[in-house]
């Protein structure tokens, strides 16, 4: 494996240095399936606040477009951007089953836990949950999606906070595009799917709704050897609706409002472990042209979500459980306004991009924990206020016909305010704890130096090098959590991150080939991890009494972490009829220094493979049948900080096969983990092991309206 990974690198920059309806509903001509996006003459990729060809994007961006998503056998958008390299959720599981919490997404391993480091975008407006940073992906309706940009490295200088990794924008399809999409499937273990979407326009007025279904029995998540009479699948159950409304009262003028209701139910695993979330959104936008062909944009935005989850305390032998923690309700709210300025016709020179931007975020957990008995008697409460506000400019200068400069940076105010963590007795009312935190504030400058350097027709040179932060999430604050005996306690005196990073690649797209190779370093100062305090059976501060086999952590800020590394994305049209992919991320993220925890120097980051590899063959004949094959590869990886609980490494296959009926209905059949691969996800400290998804298998149908 060694000189695979020294392998690869070398023969990929060795190679790019050589290389230097007609009817009111037909059918709408679509990219082969699995076609790679990058053949297309030019894509127009936003995820940097300003709309520019790819070809010219100083840092690594892949596209996924609608066509390449609905040739994948995956059922949601997250295990479908498996097959970018860097993307990784907390936990290796798929989103499908895994508690909400484990959701946040990581792009080349910077400091993955629970909580988001790169920031997730539907047509600009965060994805990303208010209170804890972590994406419900089920939140998205995969037939409204029109493409996909990743946008890896540090965005803060165009988004501020949550974009430390990145940005992952998702752009659904626009009203003018007259359409029906409707896909209705089913599976096994009592699998079974909707998803809608319709969009149209009539004069200057266009309007879209989606709507999503889902529920499933699940599967076991312990290994099998393990499990007790206490262990049952665990169970998913969420339905989206989904609208917006557009209008154009002249054509300088573009109106918006859009809003959408979201509703889940899972099981994890124990009939005492559950959870629930119903959330709630709206948006309002406008854009407009001035007289002299300025650009605006504004946007408005408001979220309010209650989320609610049980946790248990297991016997050693799986026989019994009984209640741990009752998080019955955290309640949050957030709002979002911005305004951005788009310079005029551009000059030769220069295009512009200015704006403000303001966020504001409310949120409290209320839980009952320590069970006796036959009750919980003490009552939490803890939370407390956000505020972000930002200013930005950008810049893209041509030096020439060869040569162009992407020039960004913006200054960001947080502030966390009225922060407490108040405990009692339920019973008596009596006061355990009742601690108000000071307010504290703090200023961030986001600088960012790109530069795309033409090496000849079909190649090209990039570099950029940013400083970007992330503030601490109001659940990384305040909330403590349990996992089985695992508790993992909140810490008020969090400071934001901060990332400085640097990376080099070069792209060739010549005629059917689609390569591109980078290498990346980043240095992430008060990175916020899970740090281990200790084991049990014993009390442990601030823990509290911790079960044998359980451990106690906190969030805290270590010093300084490192993530080196280089990846890959090859895509071939070998021909009409077989198109290639694959990609490849080599990634060594180690602790560089924690004086707090000097026994974590040289450790690895927890939940961070070194390899991660994917594959993937299409087969798109003329005729009506088409079929897709893909793998990947993921490296061990430690579930824990101080490096003693591995993680196997897997191979997963998933294969989609699809026949076109007639014009407008298709049919199709997928089976994802096509071996049945038991993989490791997470493995408790006494030794319990989650898996991942089994083999599923699944059929339906396809309805295409389009005009």
């Amino acid at each position: 494996m060694e000189r695979f990974r020294i392998a690869v690198p070398t023969l990929a920059v060795a190679v790019a240095l050589t290389v230097v309806g007609p009817a009111l509903f037909g059918q709408a001509p679509q990219a082969a399936p699995g076609q790679p996006a990058a053949v297309r003459e030019e894509i127009l990729v936003t995820a940097s606040r300003m709309e520019q060809p790819l070809e010219n994007s100083p840092v690594h961006t892949t596209v996924i477009d609608a066509a390449r998503l609905e040739a994948t056998a995956a059922m949601t958008v997250d295990d479908s951007l498996r097959q970018v390299p860097g993307f990784s959720l907390f936990r290796r599981s798929s989103s499908v089953v895994s508690h909400p919490t484990t959701q946040g997404v990581s792009l080349r391993g910077i400091g993955p836990s629970g909580v988001s480091r790169t920031l997730v975008l539907v047509d600009g407006i965060p994805l990303n949950d208010p209170f804890g940073g972590w994406v419900y992906w089920s939140r998205v309706s995969k037939e409204s999606v029109d493409r996909i940009e990743v946008v890896r490295g540090g965005g803060s200088s165009a988004w501020g906070s949550a974009a430390l990794g990145g940005v992952i924008q998702l752009l659904t399809r626009p009203d003018s595009q007259t359409r029906i999409g409707l896909l209705v499937e089913a599976g096994e273990r009592a699998t079974a799917g909707a998803d809608l979407g319709v969009s149209g326009q009539r004069d200057r007025f266009g309007f879209s709704l989606t709507g999503n279904w889902f529920d499933t029995d699940g599967y076991q998540t312990l290994r099998r050897d393990q499990r007790g009479a206490i262990d049952v699948p665990a169970f998913s159950q969420h339905s989206l609706v989904g609208a917006r409304l557009s209008g154009s009262p002249s054509d300088s003028l573009r109106l918006f409002v859009r809003g959408d209701d979201f509703s889940e139910d899972r099981g994890n695993g124990t009939a005492g472990t559950t959870n629930g979330t119903d959330g709630r959104s709206v948006g309002l936008g406008a854009d407009w042209v001035t007289s002299g062909g300025a650009s605006w944009t504004a946007r408005l935005w408001g979220q309010n979500q209650d989320f609610a989850s049980t946790f248990s305390s297991q016997a050693d032998d799986r026989s019994s459980e009984s209640p741990a923690l009752d998080q019955f309700l955290v309640d949050s709210e957030a709002w979002g306004a911005s305004l951005q300025w788009t310079s005029s016709a551009r000059s030769e020179s220069h295009a512009l991009t200015a704006g403000v931007e303001a966020r504001g975020t409310t949120g409290a957990t209320n839980e009952d924990f320590r069970f006796v008995g036959d009750r919980f008697l003490n009552r939490r409460r803890a939370g407390g206020d956000e505020q972000l506000a930002g200013i930005f400019l950008q810049d893209n200068w041509s030096l020439g016909n060869r040569v162009a400069l992407a020039l960004g940076a913006r200054v960001d105010s947080w502030e966390s305010t009225d922060g407490v963590r108040s405990e009692r007795v339920i019973a008596t009312s009596a006061p355990l704890r009742d601690e108000h935190f000071a307010d504290r504030d703090q200023t961030q400058l986001s600088p960012r130096l790109g530069v795309v350097v033409e090496l000849g027709p079909t190649s090209r040179l990039r570099a950029a090098a940013y400083r970007a932060f992330r503030s601490p999430t109001i659940n990384e604050l305040f909330r403590p959590f349990r996992v089985r005996n695992d508790i993992t306690e909140a810490n008020a005196a969090l400071e934001p991150e901060t990332l400085t990073g640097a990376e080099v690649g070069v792209g060739v797209t010549s005629g059917r080939l689609r390569f591109d190779v980078t290498g990346f370093w980043n240095q992430l100062d008060e990175p916020i991890s899970n740090v281990t305090l200790g084991l049990g059976p014993r009390t442990i501060a601030p823990c509290g009494f911790v079960p044998a086999g359980g451990s106690c952590r906190q969030r805290r800020n270590l010093d300084r972490t490192k993530v080196l590394g280089a990846e890959l994305e090859l895509g071939w049209r070998a021909s009409s009829t077989w198109g290639f992919e694959a990609s490849y991320l080599y990634d060594d993220a180690t602790v560089t220094a924690a004086r707090e925890v000097p026994a974590l120097v040289g450790k690895r980051l927890a939940q961070v493979p070194e390899d991660q590899l994917a594959a993937r063959v299409d087969y798109t004949p003329a005729g009506r049948f088409r079929g897709s094959l893909q793998g990947r590869y993921v490296g061990e990886q430690f579930e824990d900080d101080q490096n003693v609980r591995a993680l196997a490494d897997f191979v997963v296959v998933d294969l989609m096969v699809a026949y076109q009926l007639a014009e407008r209905w298709g049919v199709f059949a997928a089976a994802e983990n096509v071996t049945d691969e038991a993989f490791e996800v997470a493995a408790s400290a006494e030794g319990l092991v989650t898996i991942g998804a089994p083999r599923l298998i699944r059929v339906g149908v396809r309805l295409r309206l389009a005009r």
